[in-house]
């Protein structure tokens, strides 16, 4: 990279690391999340529950909102073991009836969604999928599958189905290198076995341009009318489409980069109709509403040209920090982008003041840890001479 990339480099990453969810608000939601799995495991009716996250929650890519006052989400399975001979009806409405024998969560609880119940927190919202195993054992890694419900407008219920643990499986497979390399860091770093480590506990260069291009997202439609919100391109179809294109980039920037220019490849189009096929489900077509709704798929192009635009191609053309701090402030938000090139500043003060600065010989960016891939930066060198 040049010293324009590497620059940038440094603040993408400070960005999307100011766009987790805080320790304290994973910790809250894990717990939540646990107690309402203890609670629908005490009932007579569904007493064999399992409880498994999955989207951006699990895949480690959960992003702040936009503004304080808006929530994140968090996205459950609520496999209920021992009724996967009830019909889609009953399994739906058994998980909201015992939610709604809970003094707490009966308050909390909104309006029956097509495929989940939804219980409002403070700082997030918790949508519990009811499920039952779609052969007649639910056994982690080899039969996962499971079977979802699906409310019609009509008040009708048919099945959907859903593998969100070969999906995690696969979005790990496709960044084995660099997510391997950041395992074995943390594991030597903080003292724990590899095998113990959460994929939330590790940023690949992939869940970092996942979560800042779903920052964009957010960000620009902000700014559109409804009517155009209403159709914004869908977590699960950058994620998919993101971790297709992704060839183990080893920087944020060249990731970003490299899925901009190549996310439209894995997208299908037979006989005018668009597909994009769940890698672990080829029942499953992510961009079936686009073919309902032809106006989904026009933003998503429209979203991908302004992406590569906003990130990639105008801070790299501006001189000076100030405003490549402002390109930035256009795609992120003006908050989050001040705060983290504060932080970078601040950061980088120190580490020369004691010395610590290092330049990660394979990505070519600042940092403050040293590894194998990494030389000191000395003196008072920046981005280079």
């Amino acid at each position: 990279m040049n010293e324009k990339q590497k620059m940038l480099e440094t603040y993408l990453v400070k960005i999307a690391e100011n766009l987790d969810i805080s320790p304290t608000m994973r910790e809250k939601a894990e717990s939540s999340y646990l107690a309402v799995g203890k609670w629908l495991c005490e009932s007579e009716e569904c007493n064999k529950v399992k409880i498994i996250p999955q989207g951006s929650f699990y895949l480690g890519i959960v992003i702040r909102s936009v503004t304080d006052e808006d929530e994140y989400d968090i996205d459950l399975i609520c496999l209920l073991e021992n009724l996967k001979f009830n019909s889609e009806y009953e399994i739906k409405n058994i998980v909201g009836k015992r939610l709604k024998e809970h003094s707490k969560y009966k308050s909390m609880l909104q309006l029956e969604g097509k495929r989940c119940w939804t219980l409002e927190y403070d700082e997030f919202h918790m949508d519990i999928l009811p499920c039952v195993p779609k052969y007649n054992y639910y056994i982690e890694p080899l039969l996962t599958e499971v079977k979802l419900t699906h409310k019609l407008e009509d008040g009708n219920y048919f099945p959907k189905y859903s593998n969100p643990y070969k999906y995690h499986e696969w979005f790990e497979g496709r960044m084995k290198l660099q997510l391997n390399e950041a395992k074995n860091e943390y594991s030597i770093r903080n003292k724990v076995e590899i095998s113990e480590i959460p994929l939330y506990k590790v940023k690949t260069p992939l869940q970092r341009a996942i979560q800042l291009l779903k920052r964009h997202r957010d960000i620009i439609y902000d700014r559109l009318p409804q009517s155009r919100k209403d159709n914004a391109p869908i977590s699960i179809i950058i994620t998919t489409l993101a971790a297709y294109s992704y060839n183990n980039e080893l920087s944020v920037y060249e990731t970003l980069n490299n899925i901009l220019i190549n996310m439209e490849k894995y997208i299908e189009i037979r006989n005018g109709k668009y597909y994009i096929i769940n890698p672990v489900l080829s029942d499953e077509n992510f961009a079936d509403k686009w073919n309902e709704t032809p106006k989904k798929a026009e933003e998503f192009y429209y979203w991908i040209q302004t992406a590569k635009y906003d990130i990639i191609d105008e801070p790299i053309s501006v001189l000076g920090l100030h405003n490549v701090s402002e390109k930035l402030e256009y795609c992120f938000g003006k908050n989050l982008v001040k705060r983290s090139f504060s932080k970078v500043a601040d950061t980088m003060k120190e580490a020369r003041e004691n010395k610590t600065l290092y330049v990660n010989s394979l990505t070519e960016g600042l940092a403050t840890i040293s590894n194998n891939n990494s030389k000191k930066v000395e003196g008072h060198t920046f981005f280079g001479k």
